[in-house]
């Protein structure tokens, strides 16, 4: 229950301090899940979400499902979706994502490697790349209303051109 306030109170302390100048070269993450073989040729051309979250926090918990769902979707259509696990205790780690599997590639970051090269300060922060692994937007915490925004933007960009 700490964390979740420690998280909520970083969520409304830290604006968007973050910049999106963000050069996504690799990913240094351990794969969790059969889907996570991943390297960065395959990322070339498509759509990427990074998601960073954690099984202790709410809000991450909330936004999985829905990010789950834009994977199904869109997944046919240049979606991937990379969840960047920053978990402590591998146990609850993998108690939550046997009880909430997840299809896209999921990794740990267990030196926190990844969070750190992209300047993560709160959970859950997910950052939207374009085709060109451009950053185009960034999301700190996880409201249910934004949903539909973040569905629209992933259909522009999986439309424009590389």
């Amino acid at each position: 229950m700490l964390r979740f306030f420690i998280c909520s109170f970083l969520l409304c302390s830290l604006a968007q301090a973050t910049s999106l100048d963000i050069q996504f070269k690799e990913i240094t993450a351990e794969p969790l899940n059969k889907t996570s073989a991943l390297k960065m040729e395959d990322l070339k051309g498509k759509v990427v979400l990074v998601d960073f979250w954690a099984s202790w926090c709410e809000p991450c918990k909330e936004a999985l499902p829905h990010y789950e769902k834009l994977y199904q979707k869109y997944k046919g259509k240049g979606l991937v979706i990379l969840g960047i696990n920053e978990d402590d205790d591998m146990k609850d780690r993998d108690a939550f994502l046997k009880a909430h599997p997840l299809s896209f590639p999921v990794f740990f970051d267990k030196e926190k490697k990844m969070a750190n090269a992209f300047g993560v300060a709160a959970l859950p922060t997910l950052f939207v790349f374009d085709k060109n692994l451009k950053a185009t937007d960034l999301f700190r915490g996880f409201d249910e209303k934004k949903t539909a925004s973040l569905e629209k933007k992933i259909s522009t960009l999986l439309s424009e051109k590389k």
